[in-house]
């Protein structure tokens, strides 16, 4: 699991870098997170597979933990060309991965079944599931956004069992907000996130529930950061544009830092 008692925060950097401009946001971060003494959040980036090596070889002692952004359906090595399996991922310092995100869903087809099978396989190798689950436009202006969130997370749960979802951490990610600009209002937000809360507890109990960390993510950037961590069963957030640049992700984490002021 995540660290507990932290605002944790996942940079998703998509597809993007270079080996030159990933040298240059590493010093970057790593110098900033050093003057933040960054002890009370928790900080990952998700990096295509391409750069984990780039990155786990600086990570001696590093206040920062890396990340996949997927991984195969396939347990075992195989004639899967062009896959990653998640024992390869996990030999690069690979602590967690984002699964089931809304890109994956939308442009290749992942369901909710494959999305539990790839968590599966990422627990087998001690790698942190990070699942993401969140509607789209239509369910929303619907009234249906709680429901669809909720089948989501029940039909993972099915195909994982409780003892294995104990073990993932939630991502709930609008995808009406997802690179758009638009942010979910606060008060959607607490009733989404206290939702799965719920869902959880009924699935699993409330100890192990409460233990799971559930994210924010769409469109976060330093502006709204700190109006978001702080509402209720948010415990943290997923960036995407913002994270990619340290010009904009090291002024959120600044804001954050500056929030124990």
């Amino acid at each position: 699991m995540f660290p507990e008692k932290k605002t944790i925060v996942i940079g998703n950097w998509k597809m993007h870098g270079s080996l030159q401009s990933n040298e240059i946001f590493l010093e970057k971060l790593l110098s900033t997170l050093e003057d933040l003494n960054s002890a009370d959040f928790f900080c990952g980036i998700a990096l295509p597979a391409i750069y984990l090596f780039q990155f786990s070889s600086r990570l001696d002692n590093a206040p920062f933990f890396i990340g996949a952004q997927n991984v195969a359906q396939w347990e075992e090595p195989g004639a899967f060309t062009g896959e990653i399996n998640a024992m390869m991922l996990a030999e690069f310092d690979c602590k967690f991965s984002i699964v089931g995100h809304s890109e994956r869903r939308k442009y290749f087809g992942e369901t909710d079944k494959l999305v539990a099978k790839k968590a599966s396989n990422l627990l087998k190798s001690g790698i942190i599931p990070l699942v993401c689950v969140g509607e789209g436009q239509q369910e929303r202006e619907k009234g249906s956004a709680i429901h669809f969130v909720k089948n989501q997370i029940d039909e993972i749960a099915s195909c994982l069992g409780s003892d294995l979802l104990k073990k993932c951490n939630f991502a709930y990610e609008p995808i009406w907000a997802i690179g758009t600009g638009n942010v979910a209002k606060e008060s959607d937000i607490v009733e989404m996130h206290g939702a799965v809360k719920e869902l959880l507890v009924q699935i699993m109990g409330e100890v192990p529930a409460q233990n799971i960390s559930l994210l924010y993510g769409g469109s976060v950037n330093a502006e709204n950061v700190l109006s978001i961590v702080d509402q209720e069963n948010v415990d943290g957030i997923l960036v995407g544009g913002a994270s990619v640049s340290m010009e904009t992700f090291g002024k959120l984490l600044e804001k954050l830092a500056g929030r124990r002021q």
